[in-house]
């Protein structure tokens, strides 16, 4: 049963609770708006957190603070706000929401994005190198850019590279698993960006949108491998 963390004020308690997060196979927490810290979200040992926000510069230092920590880095984040503009939008993606509702609840177009926030696959810690090609600026023919993961599942990876990416930026990504001899080609987005570690270039979360010639069971197979010897 996934477990969520609530940091929101009561009045936004009450509109969630009309969306999936009160179904019985959901295991709600609640902490008050004073109560907004790493240290709590460690203490629950949550799998996924809904930050109320209207404090933007506050909501970043806690998000980055939980990408940041190895601990929490894979958790599910959702920062739900009155009213959003585009730039607070990316200005919070990149400090690590995975989504941010602004405005009224509406559950029928927030369920689909809590749903899959819930039910996060599985992901294996790996430093894989990778081959990007931009779609927007890279010329047919042109070296590709490097990076390399830190982590992979079927449904994107936490990329490490030098090449300045944006939010939304597409990306054709190729890279071989260890263990394997063909290489994993995919089409990707980056959604959002979190911390560097040690002043190296930040760390990328990156989508897949399509994963060619039995990708996704090549990544389900080394992913579910990870714990065997």
């Amino acid at each position: 049963m996934p477990r969520v963390l609530i940091m929101a004020s009561p009045g936004l308690v009450s509109e969630l609770s009309r969306t999936i997060l009160w179904r019985d196979d959901v295991d709600r927490v609640f902490a008050a708006e004073a109560d907004r810290s790493l240290e709590r979200i460690h203490a629950v040992q949550a799998d996924m957190v809904i930050v109320g926000d209207e404090d933007t510069p506050e909501t970043m230092d806690l998000l980055r603070q939980i990408r940041g920590d190895g601990r929490t880095r894979g958790v599910s984040i959702g920062v739900v706000r009155r009213a959003v503009t585009l730039e607070e939008e990316e200005q919070l993606r990149r400090a690590g929401a995975n989504v941010v509702f602004g405005g009224e609840v509406v559950p029928y177009l927030w369920d689909a994005w809590i749903e899959e926030l819930l039910h996060v696959p599985r992901r294996r810690d790996a430093r894989v190198p990778v081959s990007i090609a931009v779609w927007s600026h890279t010329a047919p023919g042109s070296e590709p850019a490097r990076g390399m993961t830190y982590n992979i599942s079927v449904k994107g990876m936490l990329l490490e590279t030098a090449e300045p990416l944006d939010i939304g930026a597409k990306l054709d990504l190729s890279f071989t698993l260890p263990g394997a001899s063909a290489s994993v080609r995919a089409v990707g987005q980056v959604v959002r960006e979190e911390p560097s570690l040690d002043s190296g270039p930040p760390r990328l979360g990156v989508e897949f949108l399509i994963l060619r010639d039995g990708a996704r069971e090549k990544i389900r197979d080394f992913v579910d491998a990870g714990g065997k010897p």
